[in-house]
């Protein structure tokens, strides 16, 4: 299993490498919505719907990022947006355990989720993949010192109904782990080029990681399953990698494009 992970890992880092410096804008922006069409398959699933629900559900996300990219209807409004469903809606339906059934709620809560982040991941690349890619490192940064930390140290669940290896301990050590890489990025940004967003971002971004974690956790479970899907061997679904970028990336869209970053 773990060599089956550790393969995997490589192909993906591969290949978010590759698009990511090699692609132009265009190729780049069809290949992540191919990633968020695999995810809204996944979300039907997740959401429980029938099968022809699912091809439905992926046929009109398609549909929409398609009108979406071809109209360019992409303001800084939707990565507020973004942040004021992380933090007014999905925090109290985890905070809350919300069991949430509705087919259309379902269906809005996915685009909220699976939009924004394709957005962010769209006009970065067309600005600057280099910073795209160093934001994209916060969140795995953070998963690789919360998984160490909660290894060595993990005592305390942060939430055990929902994601039983999680701790305190390893949120902590995501915030270190951040905190360092950080420091780095500040000490190499004249020789990288790539402006520094500023540590107050990179840890609010973790936390929003984690909810963004969280969240599809607690839908899983919800649902009965361990995974979204089956796409990745070892790890389960793109909405398993990627669960935490859609609540950390519309957090930097949002900081970059209202305000260059300044307000944090």
């Amino acid at each position: 299993m773990l060599k089956t992970r550790v393969i995997t890992a490589l192909a993906l880092l591969f290949g978010v490498l590759f698009g990511l410096f090699y692609l132009p804008s265009l190729y780049w922006s069809l290949l992540t919505l191919g990633v968020i069409a695999i995810g809204a398959w996944e979300w039907g699933g997740i959401a429980a719907y029938p099968r022809t629900g699912r091809w439905a559900y992926l046929a009109l996300t398609i549909a929409f990022g398609l009108a979406f990219f071809a109209s360019r209807m992409r303001v800084e409004e939707t990565y507020l947006a973004a942040i004021a469903f992380w933090l007014l809606l999905a925090l109290p339906w985890l905070l809350l355990g919300w069991k949430v059934r509705h087919p259309a709620l379902l269906a809005a809560t996915g685009w909220m989720v699976l939009f924004p982040a394709w957005f962010a991941l769209m006009d970065f690349h067309a600005m600057r993949p280099a910073l795209l890619f160093g934001l994209m490192a916060v969140v795995a940064v953070a998963d690789i010192g919360a998984y160490f930390a909660g290894r060595a140290f993990g005592k305390h669940k942060l939430a055990p109904s929902i994601s039983p290896g999680k701790t305190w301990e390893g949120v902590a050590g995501g915030l270190l782990g951040v905190s360092l890489y950080g420091a780095l990025w500040l000490a190499l940004e004249g020789f990288l080029g790539v402006p520094f967003p500023g540590f107050p971002l990179l840890l609010a971004m973790t936390v929003l990681s984690v909810e963004g974690d969280l969240f599809e956790s607690w839908l899983k479970r919800q649902a009965g399953i361990k995974d979204s899907g089956h796409i990745l061997p070892g790890h389960g679904g793109v909405l398993d990698r990627i669960d935490a970028l859609t609540a950390a990336l519309p957090l930097a869209a949002a900081s970059y494009f209202v305000s260059g970053f300044s307000i944090f």
